[in-house]
Parts: C-alpha cells; sequence; structure tokens
C-alpha cells in the first residue's frame, strides 16, 4: 500500500501573538474513495514481485489489494495574532485488487483469493474511516506553533514533513492492527485446504498439511 503525497498550502500571517492563548487547529477532512479496480492480467511471478517490493513475503502471490492514496494538505489561514490555523486534509484513493492470471476466473480458487483482498479492502476501509479523526488529533500536536510565534511565520517545508510523518505513521500502524490478522501461517493453512487444496501449491509447503489439502469447502 502506497501514501503519495501533494501539497496546496495557502495562507496568511499577522504578526502579534496572543502570549498564552491556545492554539485553535482546526482540519477538515474530506476522503474521495475511488471505484475498486481487479486486475487479472499479472503472474503469480509479477504479484510476487510487487509483494517483495511492498514489504510482504513475496511466495503467496496469488492475489494483492494496493491502495494508492494521494493526500493534499492546505493551509487556508494561519493567523498568529488570533492563534488560527485552519487546514483541510483531501484524500484520494485508487483501491486496486490482483488475482493471479493463473487462476481462471471461474475456478474456486480464483473466488477464494477475491474473497481473501475483498477483505483486505475492508480492512483498508476501516481504517480510513478513523483517519479523520486522527488527523484531526494529530493536528493539535505536530505543528510547532511556539516556532510561528517567535519567527511570525510558518516554514512550509518543515509543518509539511510533520504533518505527512505522522499521517504515514498512523496509517500505516491501523492498517497493521487489521490487516495481519488473515495474512498469518494459521490463515494460509486454512486457504490451502480449501477448494480442494487448489491453491496449496502455491503457498509455502511448511504451511500446507498434505492431509488437509486434500479435503475440500
Amino acid at each position: 500500500m502506497r501514501v503519495c503525497s501533494a501539497f496546496t498550502v495557502l495562507f496568511g500571517l499577522a504578526v502579534a501573538a496572543n502570549v498564552g492563548a491556545a492554539w485553535n487547529v482546526t482540519n477538515r477532512v474530506i476522503i474521495e474513495h475511488g471505484l475498486l479496480s481487479i486486475d487479472h492480467s499479472k503472474s503469480v511471478q509479477e504479484i510476487s514481485a510487487a509483494q517483495a517490493q511492498g514489504g510482504f513475503k513475496a511466495d503467496h502471490g496469488v492475489g494483492l489489494f494496493q491502495n494508492r492514496i494521494k493526500t493534499e494538505l492546505a493551509f487556508s489561514e494561519v493567523a498568529v495574532s488570533g492563534k488560527r490555523m485552519a487546514l483541510t486534509t483531501r484524500i484520494s484513493t485508487s483501491p486496486i485488487i490482483y488475482v493471479a492470471r493463473e487462476l481462471p476466473k471461474d475456478s474456486c480458487a480464483y473466488q477464494l483469493v477475491l474473497g481473501h483482498e475483498l477483505l483486505h479492502q475492508e480492512y483498508d476501509l476501516d481504517v480510513l474511516r478513523a483517519m479523520p479523526d486522527e488527523i484531526r488529533n494529530l493536528s493539535q500536536d505536530v505543528f510547532d506553533t511556539a516556532e510561528i510565534e517567535r519567527s511570525g511565520t510558518l516554514n512550509q517545508d518543515r509543518a509539511r514533513n510533520r504533518f505527512f510523518q505522522q499521517f504515514n505513521f498512523v496509517y500505516q500502524a491501523l492498517g497493521a492492527m487489521r490487516h495481519p490478522v488473515i495474512d498469518s501461517p494459521e490463515s494460509y493453512r486454512h486457504l490451502g485446504g480449501l477448494c480442494n487444496g487448489e491453491l496449496a501449491k502455491y503457498l509455502p509447503t511448511p504451511l500446507i498439511d498434505p492431509a488437509v489439502a486434500k479435503r475440500s469447502k
């Protein structure tokens, strides 16, 4: 899952701050969900390579869910005198599921892999549903308002880096709490035993019990 960021920064700065007053930081979060696409053109080898690039084990390459995310951050107001900061975060998603072309569309194995990857998509949607509150919370702490008051200006590059580092950390952390539930050895062992063992040959042999692989769904 890759997160790439684009930034639009619009701000106006006043000069004198109210000493001791807390900053009022608001962040409007907009999420634009792209339509899910399903790609059946990639081979097991190609999907395995893509998994390896994403940090996943490369020996389970029959299916892959990816959500390409574009995140934009706009500062619509930075008023030092009033200690106000108004932001808008816009998240655009492009979800895609890859199912290996070695699995015919009318096969039990294809439906099994597709169902597994759809679960990953649902976990990702769950993460995205949680992100607005997370973004609003992190926006209270991520910007160095003391430095803004001292200098009377906003360091755009520093603000961008701090926000997106924290955004990426939270997004990945929330995903790490969900996706491994179905990407465990036990899960793959279970999948390998379904559909008369059609997937067993693509899974690591230590995970598959030959007796289990003979059993059908």
